[in-house]
């Protein structure tokens, strides 16, 4: 029977200021740059390993005022429980021995509290490992060590910086640990060395370069006292056991020739460095199976998704799943995200000066298989990008989709995406699911809706209600009481969106009669017959961009976006 890492708290480690959440199988963490993933996954390698090269005093948790935790130290527990029982197996009972404690569910558990102690001010940090009995109170009993043999989980970090070429230089990489483990029985030991030795032989008498390279410095049996075969040029390794040293990878790609891994961009070759860690790892494991040893492997990988282009990291991603033991994962990739399931995700944000995770159990636990379904296809696998955002505006039609980007680019003098807003188009029946979602990863979100018929005032009215909101008091719902194209002819932007309008039916006349005819019958239309032409219902998502882009080179600086779109990136500037 099988264990898991059930619930990790940290405390005062970097943006970690005192954070708690559980991990599954497989667990992905998901945020904007800076918003603690690689700090959480560097405090699980303190509490379950004994390197302090991840951890100074320059890691404990600074306020915004500038200011050290009063006691300076770092706290890391760890829960482990049993999978599929409430109690442990006979084997991870001898593991965890009497560390193991009972919940008020009458489950057993083994949990422990890692405190990283700067206070002594040492050159390097004290480790202490204690006894957590009850979890909910957080506390741990300093006086009772852990005795529990924690090796049986042991934890590797892999960061976003490798590279299978490297590994192979090193012997303890993941590919190296491996290779170092290449063992022959004496038959087939004393065959192949017989076979390399010949083949070193033949490789020097068959080379011209190498044969005179070799007589050259056998000028060395000369001047040293010799007592073995002295200068030996060995083009291949001599001995078995060096074998591992001059281990290479070649990779063909589609029908090129096959080549070194070195000659490979980085997208193979970190990808390969993943396969070398499944290779390990699963050997491990294993061996530890076929030995009768226990292993509880638990992978912490910074963003499998370097250096792939997205179907590699679709692809990827489901390699990870294959991996021996528990992975926890952090990820930018809106390719990787909507492949994870929901309950697997966890969300990193900061909230002043520190972070806080939120995930998806509640929602979960809420929502009918059919919503669940909806919320998986019509959102996460469509509308990955959101898992990244740090503002969301809703609204519902083509119009908005084409025009809004523009007066961004114009407000902020980049695309809304980097400021982090994203600009999501959605049905008005789609509102609730979306806000359900947003709500559940702590993203705010606004309403920009036109609110001009009772269909969509119903639909913006039940979000109102269920929030409890007022909604003409309530910055969330931005309402234009008219279609966005009546809006702008109302608030005086007329002629920008008559040139729009021109500018899309004019190519369909062949001489300048038949222009001039159609330019003036528009503009003698009233607004009203203006706003509901059937030209402007059925185009309306083309002459968006162009009467947006229009109005932002307005002659007066003051009419270069109208109230309620400036109204709209004024809350969002307050916001970010």
């Amino acid at each position: 029977m099988a264990v898991k890492i059930n619930r990790v708290r940290v405390k005062n480690f970097r943006s970690l200021m005192n954070v708690e959440t559980t991990l599954g199988n497989m667990t992905l963490l998901l945020g904007t740059n800076n918003s603690g993933k690689t700090s959480f996954l560097r405090a699980l390698t303190v509490a379950l390993t004994s390197d302090r090269k991840f951890i100074s005093r320059d890691d404990l948790f600074i306020n915004k005022d500038g200011n050290y935790p009063e006691n300076p130290r770092v706290e890391v527990d760890i829960e482990i429980k049993p999978v599929g029982s409430a109690s442990f197996s006979i084997e991870w009972a001898q593991v965890f021995g009497s560390d193991i404690q009972i919940n008020p569910q009458n489950e057993e558990f083994f949990a422990y509290k890692t405190i990283v102690d700067f206070s002594a001010q040492q050159t390097e940090a004290q480790i202490k490992r204690y006894i957590i009995k009850d979890w909910d109170s957080g506390n741990a009993d300093e006086n009772e060590d852990v005795t529990a043999n924690i090796t049986k989980l042991p934890l590797f970090f892999i960061d976003a910086q490798r590279d299978l070429q490297e590994d192979l230089k090193f012997a303890q990489s993941y590919f190296g640990r491996l290779a170092s483990q290449i063992k022959y029985d004496d038959t087939q030991r004393e065959r192949l060395e017989t076979a390399l030795t010949t083949l070193n032989q033949e490789s020097v008498k068959n080379s011209a370069v190498l044969t005179h390279l070799k007589t050259t410095l056998e000028e060395l049996n000369k001047t040293v006292q010799t007592r073995g075969s002295g200068v030996e040029i060995t083009p291949f390794p001599k001995k078995l056991r060096d074998l591992h040293k001059g281990l290479k990878v070649n990779f063909q790609d589609g029908g090129s020739e096959t080549f070194s891994l070195e000659y490979h961009g980085m997208g193979t070759r970190s990808w390969a460095s993943l396969l070398g860690y499944k290779a390990y790892v699963n050997w491990i494991k294993q061996k530890a199976d076929n030995d009768g040893d226990l292993l509880h492997p638990v992978l912490a990988l910074e963003e499998p998704e370097a250096h792939l282009h997205p179907n590699a990291q679709r692809q990827v991603y489901g390699q990870l799943k294959s991996v021996t033991g528990q992975k926890i994962i952090s990820t930018h990739s809106p390719y990787i995200a909507p492949l994870a399931g929901l309950e697997e995700l966890r969300v990193f944000y900061k909230a002043e000066d520190s972070t806080k995770i939120a995930d998806l159990k509640q929602l979960v636990v809420s929502l009918t298989p059919k919503e669940k379904h909806s919320l998986e296809t019509q959102i996460i696998r469509a509308r990955g990008e959101l898992f990244f955002a740090r503002f969301v505006v809703l609204f519902e039609g083509p119009t908005e989709e084409g025009a809004l980007p523009i007066f961004a680019k114009k407000h902020w003098g980049c695309e809304a995406f980097e400021k982090g807003v994203s600009l999501t188009h959605c049905s008005g029946d789609a509102y609730k699911m979306y806000i359900q979602f947003l709500e559940a990863l702590q993203i705010p979100w606004v309403i920009f809706s036109d609110y001009d018929n009772p269909a969509v005032q119903t639909k913006v009215n039940r979000i109102a209600t269920d929030l409890r909101a007022d909604i003409n008091n309530d910055n969330r719902f931005i309402l234009l009481n008219n279609s966005l194209e009546g809006y702008l002819i109302d608030e005086g932007y007329r002629t920008e969106f008559q040139n729009a309008y021109f500018t899309i039916k004019e190519p369909e006349y062949s001489d300048e009669t038949r222009k001039a005819t159609e330019r003036t019958r528009v503009e003698r239309l009233s607004d009203t017959d203006l706003k509901n032409d059937n030209t402007v219902k059925n185009w309306k998502s083309k002459m968006a961009p162009i009467w947006a882009q229009s109005i932002i080179e307005h002659a007066n600086p003051d009419l270069q976006m109208p109230q309620k779109i400036k109204d709209l990136f004024t809350f969002l500037d307050q916001k970010l």
